[in-house]
Parts: C-alpha cells; structure tokens; sequence
C-alpha cells in the first residue's frame, strides 16, 4: 500500500513475460491523498515525480523489513520493450 501525498504521482506498470524483457503495462497517476497497492505478479513498477513541486509517498509492506533486510525483492537490469 502506497499513500501519496503534497502532489501526484506518476508510475509505470510493467510484465516480463519471458523473462528477456520488460514490457509496459500500464501507466498510472496517483492523485495528492490517494492509495495505490500492488501485489506481485504485477508490482514491477517504476515512479516518478510529474509536477513541479515534492511528493511523498509511503509505502507499507506486508513484511517485517529489519527481518529481510530489504524492501526489494528483485532488480531487472533488462531493456524494456519498445513495443
């Protein structure tokens, strides 16, 4: 679960269907005080900033981090597709 506040928040949703490649999803803006959750499969995403001013985003996990020791579950360091 991901609350955003001060301003929106743009992510990029995307699959890997063969494991090659990243492919685009979907695109999402999440809006000043809205709630967005993902839940694998399809939680590879990427956010950015789209306005002017700071946003801040806090995620929660549904796991005890000082236990895993990290929030990221897996890097891809594969082009994403074009198409």
């Amino acid at each position: 679960m991901s609350p955003t506040y001060c301003a929106p928040q743009a992510s990029e949703l995307f699959t890997s269907p063969t494991g090659d490649y990243l492919a685009r999803a979907g695109d999402n803006v999440n809006p000043q005080g809205s709630v967005t959750g993902l839940a694998p499969p399809g939680d590879v995403h990427r956010v950015h900033n789209p306005a002017a001013g700071t946003t801040i985003s806090l995620h929660i996990y549904g796991t005890d981090i000082s236990r895993v020791g990290s929030s990221v579950r897996r890097e891809y360091h594969i082009p994403i597709s074009s198409h």
